[in-house]
């Protein structure tokens, strides 16, 4: 017992002492509006929304006048006699623990530093010079503040992309996918970054895979071969992450469609889902193309035969060699799959004149009211000509 009591005072010597030196080397924090630059900070996690508006204005307000004090904050550290303290040791005894605890404050270097790249998210591309900084903090142990400046990195323009991709070499996966949020935020300034975010496509966890396929497809055309690779040799969510991340690219019909086509075989129904919709947003509307969403709309899963009709819709007129598979159609008995099948006879238009009968049929006896409103709406459109 007195052995530990012994150790217990030689920490406490040690700590005070460290206490202090740290004392006496401190400067007073210069005051901006009342306030320093780290309580300007930390007012951002306030749970007062007043409060948080009052902190955002002051940093824009502040601009690059405030990026120098915030970069102070990033390379801020606890005081190891802190860390001490509040370690949970066995060497002292409890109380004793209680004690020197109570008149320290909690070791905070985490939450300085995230609410020190909020504030520099704020600032935006403005606060540049805090790239560096703001690297190191994302490689860093603490979980909150690396993904705080990762989405700070991301509001910093072309700057930041350097160091977002070497953070992608790290070991550390969770450090990697939040570098990829970073690059997913830069949208069309990311393109450096393809090659690494193509490597990602290898990792073995999902989670990484599937955002980096999501980054791919903020960064614009220039991903559509990493997008395309992705749908051929990946699978499950990454394959159908692939293809949504395409459905915004209508010019890259020709290279997608091939590999959405043969995607259509997947043996997951949520691939040949993803294939179908995506087909139908960049309005692939070639024989091939035509024929397979056709076909699709006998397969046995729900689902898949709703994103066939929808896909046919999306190529509007275009999609008229489908009005016989989807006049059969009509007859499945799920009401969603009707309901669909009519708007998109309707969008076809004039072109659909051959299911006219069905649909004048199914606006008076169809069991399913939506159904019988949806046939009325596509009658009219067809019968006023509207389509081709």
């Amino acid at each position: 017992m007195k052995k530990r009591l012994l150790i217990g005072l030689a920490v406490l010597g040690v700590c005070l002492l460290a206490g202090v030196l740290a004392i006496r080397r401190s400067r007073p924090d210069p005051i901006y509006q009342g306030k320093t630059i780290k309580a300007w900070a930390m007012q951002l996690f306030s749970p007062n929304a007043g409060v948080r508006e009052e902190a955002t204005t002051f940093f824009r307000g502040m601009g690059t006048n405030a990026v120098p004090g915030l970069i102070t904050l990033l390379e801020s550290r606890d005081p190891i006699w802190r860390k001490m303290l509040w370690a949970d040791t066995p060497k002292l005894p409890r109380r004793l623990h209680f004690q020197m605890v109570r008149h320290s404050r909690v070791p905070e270097q985490g939450t300085v530093h995230q609410a020190a790249a909020m504030a520099l998210t704020i600032i935006g591309p403005d606060a540049k010079a805090a790239v560096p900084a703001l690297g190191r903090v994302l490689r860093s142990g603490e979980r909150e503040a690396r993904w705080a400046a990762a989405a700070a990195l991301g509001s910093m323009g072309k700057t930041s992309v350097p160091v977002l991709m070497d953070a992608l070499r790290d070991t550390d996966a969770e450090i990697r996918q939040a570098a990829i949020s970073g690059l997913a935020q830069l949208g069309v300034e990311a393109e450096p970054a393809i090659p690494g975010l193509i490597e990602e496509l290898k990792d073995p966890k999902e989670a990484i895979r599937v955002a980096t396929i999501c980054c791919l497809g903020r960064i614009g055309p220039r991903a559509v071969p990493a997008l395309v690779q992705a749908i051929e040799q990946e699978k499950g969510l990454v394959r159908q992450g692939a293809a949504k991340a395409l459905r915004s690219y209508v010019a890259a019909r020709t290279a997608a469609a091939p590999a959405l086509l043969r995607m259509l075989h997947d043996e997951e129904a949520a691939s040949r889902q993803q294939a179908l919709v995506t087909l139908g947003a960049i309005h692939a509307f070639d024989e091939p193309a035509l024929t397979a969403m056709t076909q699709a709309l006998k397969d046995p899963v729900l689902e898949v035969r709703i994103a066939a009709a929808m896909a046919l819709g999306g190529v509007r007129w275009k999609a008229q060699p489908a009005v016989p598979a989807l006049t059969e159609a009509l007859k499945d008995e799920s009401p969603a799959l009707r309901s669909n099948v009519v708007r998109t006879l309707g969008i076809i238009g004039a072109p659909a004149k051959a299911a006219l009968p069905e649909l004048t049929r199914m606006s008076e006896e169809d069991t399913d009211p939506s159904v019988r409103a949806a046939a009325s709406e596509a009658l009219a459109r067809i019968q006023g000509g509207q389509g081709k």
